[in-house]
Parts: C-alpha cells; structure tokens; sequence
C-alpha cells in the first residue's frame, strides 16, 4: 500500500516541474482608456484604468507625457470608492504621440509597474513600439524563479511549524512536559529561524515594493500598505513570542491569532472584495495547518522510536486533533478558492488553478494516509506507524511547495486587454488587443522583431478561431503595416494594426499568427484568451 502511495507522490511532484509556463501574476488589467498604440480622432478627457483586485490606496501614480518627455499635466491621479479603478484628468491636448506610465500596488502587495502609446489626431502617424508589452502583461516564469520559491518554501515552512509547535500545548499540553528543557529551546530556535526567514522575504518584496518611487516613499510603503503593517505586525509578534509563550495557554492561543492574522494582512485575502471575511478564513485556514504541522513536528523532533513509551499515550489526541485540523482545512481552503477564482471559472487556465488542482491531489493522499495512521494507532500496531508518519511528513512537504508557488499567482484568469509576448525560432512576436470586448470595435496590433538578420517579410497573417463553437470558421483580420517608433534600441521593426469588431462572441478565442518571410518560410504561433463582457 505505501509503495502505491509513494508511486502518486513521485508522479505528483514530478508534474509539477514539467511544462513549466509562464504565469501571471497581481494585478492585471481588465479594463485601459486610452487603450495601448490607439488612435483617437478627439483628445482624451482622462486615462482610466481597472484592475481584477483591489488595489492599495497609496503608491498608485498615473503620468502622462508628450513627444518631447515633458508631462501634460501637474494633477495627481485619484481613485474610485471599489479601489479597482483609477484615473487622471487631462488638459486638451494637441494632436500627436503621447506616453502613459503608471505604477501601482495591488492590495495583497504585488506592485505593477508600465508604460504604453496613444496618438491623438487621425492624420498623425501613429508611433508604435510595444516597448512595455511584456510589462503590460506582468508574467513570472515558474521554472525561472526557483530563488524567490526557495524563500517562500523556507517563510511558510518556519511559519506553520512555529505556529504549530507552540499550538501543541493547547491539544497536548503532556507532550511540552516530556522534556520541557527541549520544548523551550525549540521554540525560541523556531522563532529565531521564523525572523530569518521573514528578514528574508521582507528584504526582497520591499526591494520591488520601491522601484520607482524614491527612498522618501519608504515610510508609506511600511505604515500605509497592508504588506508593511503585516510585515511590522509579524516582526512584532515574533519578538513577543520569546518573553510571553509557554506560560498560559490562553496567551499561547491569542499570540496564535496575532501571528497569524499579521500573515493574512499580506496575500490573497486583502485583493477580495470583502477583505474581512477571505482574512478570517486565512487565519482559519492556516491555524488547521499549523496544526498538523505541529503534529508532525513533534513526532520528528522527539523521535519515535526512541521514545515510543512516552509519547504513546498522546497518540489518540494527536490523531483526533490531526483529523479535525484535516477537515479544517478542506473546508476553508475551498470556501476561500470559491471566492478567488469567481467560482472556480476557467480554473485549468490559469497556473493557480492547476496548482491548486495539484495540491487538492496531494490532499486526497493525505486523507487516506491520515485514515491508515488513525487505524495503526485504534490497533495499536504501532510497528506500522513509522512508515505512515514518514509518508505523511512528506505529503506535507509537497503541499508547502505548492503554497510556496500558488499563493503567489493570481487566481483569476485574465479577462481585459490581451498583451501577449512570444519568441519564435528568434523572432519576437508581440500582440494586443484592446479593449477585448464580444462585439464592440477592437483594436489589433502585432508588432515582430526579426534580429540583426532584418529579413523582409512577404505575409502576416492574424486569424481568430472562436474555440467555444468549432462549427464556426476561423475569422482573419485584416491587418495594414504602420510605420514604428523609429528608435534604434526598439524590440520590434515590423508593426501591423487594424480596427474593427472581429471578436463577435463572449467567450474562448484562439488568436493564430502566420508569418511568411522572403523565402517562403513559415512560423506559427497562437494563444488562447477570452474576452467577455464585464
């Protein structure tokens, strides 16, 4: 039986390295005005954007400059009441190009930072570049971050087996006094590896949490966002920890609460809509885990074998505690999922879907791991128990990989303006379409670089397949060659445009690009998106 349990295991942690694939990341998108390389017969009145989530309301900045790099106007943006939505007023402006840079942080603390090109007058050549493309559509390519996971694993690792560790005397208060000499020295070992490893994670989300404000910015970053009161709240916590744990269980539980609360002020919980409620069900969700982490945690550190005797008569507690931390778990973990992903629509479209597909796997192997230590323990075949524990000790590992990676990765599949990068056989195809809506009068852009090579390109070919309904044959745009932004450090040297209302349903497209050279060579490439009405 535990052979065809680690046969799962292995598949279950082989897949998740193979086909890595880029990711995106908070926020993103959803709605743009003036839209990316667009061309307007009248002036903008402002520049408005939406994100998926909720954003923090500081550090957000939207500017606006002419062709000669001087800004437009001296207004600062604002934000709606939802804080999804920001704008910024604009002055008449003349005819001509103008650049749109903005920056802002998401409320579950990943900043978003990019510029893109409008033109405003329709006998003013337009001017495109897609210099922002890849930061339009911000990605993080899974296999390419290895660093950042590592830190994540080694943050959530120290987090649940703290929490856990001092959790233990509320369940098994008789497992701290088998050696309470080591049950003190582990826990400050714990707190002192937990600080290391938040340092650590700090020191590289305040790096990017930064760019582009400036060092007198820094104070706002830590005192007016939730990522910085989270990280002061858990620096706080863990530093209390040393003078108040281990002498009253009612403090125990509450410093539980505190530590974890600090956490869920920084992650998913505060992008939803009613923050309130996704960061109780975190502190939920992460206090059943700790729980099972604890129990483990104190099999491993005291050693079964060598103190079989004393640790015995624990046993049943430890299960029933196990057991109930288990349907905890399941409980939160797929109230909260409901609520990120909308439903769980488009779930194996997006990497956070599949991880969490992934780790909902690694869950049922859990359950029926949990079901053969609660019987090994009933019949008191206690032989058995070591391989069971070992097992389980490693399900826990695989499913902190996987919280490592997918609590980081938006949950929501991106809906708003397409912006998409590609590398062919070494040629750089990019493509947006904006503003991506079923019906209305979009606007296609495909801009390619072909290398030093510069090769003449005899045809580009943009096809829409509406995937929903195959019977439908595929649409082709047709697409005019537009004159670039003339600069010599640009991606691209070919750009291709057109305007019209191709995407005639709601629902899943796949876009088809065909590029033909001067010697009848052929590339093909295409991507999947959706465009719905919001």
């Amino acid at each position: 039986m535990r052979k065809w349990f680690a046969a799962v295991l292995l598949t279950l942690i082989s897949a998740l390295y193979l086909s890595a694939a880029p990711a995106s990341a908070h926020s993103t998108v959803s709605g743009i005005y003036p839209a990316p390389d667009s061309r307007l017969a009248k002036p903008p009145e402002q520049v408005e954007l939406t994100f998926n989530e909720r954003l923090e309301n500081k550090l957000y900045t939207i500017g606006v400059y002419n062709g000669k790099g001087m800004p437009v106007t001296k207004r600062q943006a604002e934000m709606d009441d939802k804080r999804r939505t920001i704008r910024l007023p604009l002055p008449a402006l003349a005819e001509g190009s103008y650049t749109v840079t903005y920056r802002i942080l998401s409320a579950d603390g990943h900043p978003v930072r990019a510029s893109y090109v409008f033109t405003v007058g329709l006998d003013t050549a337009p001017r495109m570049g897609y210099t922002s493309v890849s930061k339009l559509h911000e990605e993080h390519d899974i296999s390419q971050n290895a660093g950042y996971w590592a830190v994540r694993l080694f943050y959530y690792t120290a987090l649940l087996s703290t929490a856990g560790w001092v959790g233990i005397r509320l369940y098994a208060s008789g497992l701290a006094e088998i050696n309470r000499r080591r049950y003190r020295l582990t826990l400050r070992l714990l707190l002192a590896v937990y600080i290391a490893a938040l340092a650590t994670m700090g020191w590289r989300d305040f790096a990017r949490l930064g760019e582009g404000f400036g060092s007198m910015n820094q104070p706002a970053v830590v005192l007016g966002t939730s990522i910085g009161i989270s990280y002061l709240l858990s620096f706080l916590a863990a530093a209390a920890g040393f003078l108040a744990l281990g002498r009253r269980k009612w403090l125990d539980a509450a410093w539980i609460v505190l530590f974890l609360g600090a956490k869920s002020l920084n992650g998913h919980a505060m992008g939803y809509a009613v923050p309130a409620v996704t960061a109780l069900l975190d502190v939920i969700h992460m206090a059943a885990a700790s729980v099972w982490a604890g129990v483990l945690f104190v099999f491993a550190l005291f050693g079964w074998k060598r103190r079989r005797e004393e640790v015995a008569p624990y046993l049943p507690h430890c299960s029933k505690a196990a057991l109930w931390a288990i349907v905890i778990l399941v409980s939160s973990g797929v109230i909260n999922a409901l609520l990120y992903s909308n439903g769980f629509s488009h779930l194996v479209e997006t990497w956070w879907g599949k991880l969490l597909l992934a780790k909902a796997a690694a869950v049922l192997l859990v359950i029926g791991t949990g079901a053969m230590l609660r019987r090994t323990i009933k019949n008191r075949h206690y032989p058995q128990l070591t391989g069971w524990l070992t097992l389980d000790l490693a399900l826990f590992a695989v499913i902190l990989c996987i919280t490592a990676v997918f609590t980081y990765l938006n949950p929501l599949a991106a809906t708003g303006p397409l912006f998409w990068h590609e590398n062919v056989k070494g040629v750089h195809i990019a493509a947006i379409v904006t503003p991506n809506k079923p019906g209305a009068v979009n606007q296609f852009n495909v801009s390619l670089g072909t290398g030093s090579g510069d090769k003449d390109l005899k045809k580009v070919t943009l096809r829409l397949a509406y995937t929903d309904n195959p019977d439908i044959a595929p649409i082709e745009v047709p697409l005019q060659q537009v004159g670039t932004n003339g600069s010599p450090l640009s991606l691209y040297n070919y750009n291709y445009s057109a305007e019209g209302a191709y995407l005639p349903f709601s629902g899943k497209w796949e876009l088809e690009i065909r590029v033909r050279d001067e010697n009848d060579d052929e590339l093909l490439t295409s991507k999947t998106f959706y465009s719905e009405s919001k």
